[in-house]
């Protein structure tokens, strides 16, 4: 069984879910401008018909993330990354995916992505107060879980930023057309055979 939830910008602070057996309109509206993209690099590559292409990106940390981010610059590099119409990432893949959409045109600054990204990763550095007190504002949260401890300590020690966003406010970027419609992965904790997919527009869950 799948079924999607649509996530709509939070009024107010607080999140509103729409839960529907159909893709939701942003991710309609993403795919559809996405596919002129594609659509034009295909016809320049004498491709006559357009395949639902979609990059899986791996866990790992943060070599997962870097391994995203220089095979989506090689795909780049060799005029293919305009082929592809989802970006799937889970875990350490998603750290690259959501550095990647806060920017709304990322697909057409990738080097200059990447030098920001190894500027942080090698001359910043960890705030320890900074975490303490964000993991402590954390700590509130009647959700909270050794999720949010690995955050602000493992993380953050490794990529040295953190990322205090929303999927609502990645929607441009996820349906201007001029990215790969991205989805974030992750294994539902109530079942070990379920897939739950993230989205600026859905999440969906798929039992295995």
């Amino acid at each position: 069984m799948i079924h999607s939830l649509d996530i709509s910008p939070p009024p107010q602070g607080e999140g509103k879910v729409r839960i529907s057996y159909e893709l939701s309109e942003g991710e309609k509206l993403g795919t559809s401008n996405r596919k002129v993209q594609v659509k034009k690099c295909l016809d320049s590559l004498g491709i006559p018909y357009v395949p639902n292409i979609a990059i899986l990106g791996a866990g790992g940390g943060l070599r997962a993330m870097i391994a995203l981010h220089g095979t989506l610059q090689e795909l780049q590099k060799h005029g293919l990354l305009d082929t592809i119409m989802y970006l799937c990432g889970v875990s350490g893949a998603t750290w690259c995916m959501s550095s990647l959409y806060n920017n709304g045109d990322w697909a057409e600054k990738l080097q200059a992505l990447e030098k920001h990204m190894c500027d942080a990763l090698t001359k910043s550095t960890w705030n320890l107060r900074k975490a303490t007190e964000m993991l402590l504002e954390a700590a509130k949260d009647e959700n909270y879980s050794l999720t949010e401890f690995w955050a602000y300590t493992v993380v953050y020690g490794m990529l040295h930023e953190l990322d205090k966003g929303h999927l609502s406010e990645q929607r441009g970027a996820s349906e201007n057309g001029n990215n790969p419609y991205p989805i974030y992965a992750a294994v539902d904790e109530q079942s070990f055979c379920k897939v739950t997919e993230y989205s600026p527009g859905k999440t969906k869950h798929t039992n295995l």
